[in-house]
């Protein structure tokens, strides 16, 4: 039946409920088996995943191995080894006046979890949360992008020879089969993708009052002052910024320069360009292209908006567009106030950070905040101001392979964390048995209440609650 049909989507989320409620959950070591499982398809798949990241995205290979598989394979290594001190319920007890109480608590999963991923990083996107969810213990179902068509097929073929479809299936299709399975009661919600589309899919998921892990884009700053600037820190902006031509949602978005090394920085990013890409970036083998028409449309648009500094070649036959550096923005354009999301840099100059922050041009809850600067005063005056999840001083980008740190976003940027330990706590919830023995009969707790009963309320409280 094909995956657009609204029966095959419904009667998928029918069995995996049923498998959920009717079987025990899984233990412990069947959660690592699961895990493994997925781990060895990734190994032995791994040419043809790189194969169809190469047809979808122009993916160079080793971008595709470090950022698409490499990140997968060591989240698994990560869960695997810490799953069973997660797992493992707590107990407490406390005395109570006229009775003891036991309080367990351990993690329980959702039950039948949803997870829409994007077309820019296809497979990580895509697995990433299914890692967290059934390590929880969850069934899954992903819809992935229908504009990363080689790879959702891939992943589709390889999921259903490797995975029982009670456990983790794929569904393909276009908005359509995205809208009808976000209209059916699933337990949880994993989107990620955009700010529009993500409020999209909240509002279908309020109808069932399903929980949502959001996490969104944002126009991530980034800002080097005049203690920050090194052939090193410009090295680590360019190489952020049109890693997979452009197309990551914490690549550094907009690079705010102190005034005073503004023209050698712009003359550093375009050495390093070349050093990178070549002065002809379209025959280099290590730079990607731009997913569909529609996102390169607007990249080229965002691109008329300022004066090209470097680069500005463009291909629309073949879906490339040179790393491209623009300075002297029109104020209002839309490069401004949009996620850019392609390989255009704008270099805009300041004069100084608190000035720049108390102009509200930077989007204090944006996915990741970047700062490149040796003054103290500085980084405090940043961590302070941004409001981001993840504020990151003289780096981009590791930290999201990071299994140690939470990757998630907060206001336009999404809500709720993944990634290690985060992640398995996303997709599970605290359920707690409690439990009392009583040792003496208090009738003083019973109505009618007199006011000595209040009195003995206020100074025993802290023992009778």
């Amino acid at each position: 039946m094909a995956d657009h049909d609204h029966f095959y989507p419904k009667s998928l989320l029918e069995r995996q409920r049923e498998d959920f409620l009717t079987s025990s959950i899984p233990s412990i070591d069947a959660r690592k088996k699961t895990l493994l499982r997925m781990k060895k398809m990734l190994l032995e798949q791994e040419a043809d995943f790189m194969q169809s990241l190469l047809l979808d995205m122009g993916r160079p290979a080793f971008e595709a191995f470090s950022f698409e598989i490499a990140v997968l394979l060591n989240e698994i290594d990560y869960v695997v080894k810490h799953l069973e001190k997660w797992i493992k319920s707590t107990r407490s007890r406390h005395l109570k006046f006229g009775y003891v109480e036991t309080i367990d608590k351990i993690r329980n999963p959702y039950g039948c979890v949803l997870i829409i991923s994007p077309w820019n990083y296809p497979l990580q996107l895509a697995l990433m949360p299914a890692i967290s969810a059934l390590a929880s213990g969850n069934r899954c179902v992903i819809k992935p992008s229908e504009h990363a068509p080689a790879t959702s097929e891939l992943l589709k073929k390889l999921i259903s020879q490797t995975f029982p479809p009670e456990q983790l299936a794929v569904v393909t299709g276009d908005v359509q089969t995205a809208k009808i399975l976000t209209s059916l009661p699933f337990d949880l919600i994993f989107f990620t993708g955009s700010e529009q589309v993500g409020k999209n899919v909240a509002q279908q998921a309020a109808k069932q009052l399903t929980p949502m892990i959001l996490e969104l884009g944002g126009k991530n700053p980034c800002i080097i002052d005049e203690t920050g600037f090194s052939k090193a820190a410009i090295q680590e902006v360019v190489w952020g910024k049109f890693l997979n031509a452009g197309q990551t949602c914490i690549a550094p978005d907009t690079l705010y320069v102190h005034q005073s090394i503004y023209e050698k920085t712009l003359s550093e990013i375009s050495t390093t360009l070349s050093s990178f890409y070549g002065d002809q970036p379209e025959n280099s083998d290590d730079y990607g292209r731009i997913c569909h028409v529609k996102n390169f449309e607007k990249i080229i648009n965002f691109m008329g908006q300022g004066d090209v500094w470097h680069g500005g070649t463009h291909d629309a036959e073949n879906l490339f567009i040179a790393p491209t550096v623009v300075t002297d923005i029109k104020p209002g354009s839309a490069i401004l106030q949009e996620e850019i999301f392609g390989p255009v840099l704008p270099v805009i100059p300041y004069a100084d950070l608190e000035t720049l922050l108390s102009k509200h041009v930077i989007q204090r809850d944006a996915l990741t905040a970047y700062l490149f600067s040796e003054n103290k005063k500085h980084i405090r005056l940043f961590k302070h101001h941004m409001l981001s999840t993840t504020v990151s001083v003289n780096q981009v980008i590791h930290h999201a392979a990071n299994p140690h740190v939470p990757f998630g976003g907060i206001g336009r940027s999404g809500h709720g964390s993944y990634h290690g330990k985060a992640g398995f706590q996303s997709c599970s919830y605290e359920k707690t048995a409690y439990q009392a023995h009583h040792y003496k009969n208090v009738q003083d707790k019973f109505p009618p209440y007199t006011d000595k009963d209040m009195d003995v309320v206020k100074k025993f409280r802290k023992w009778l609650l």
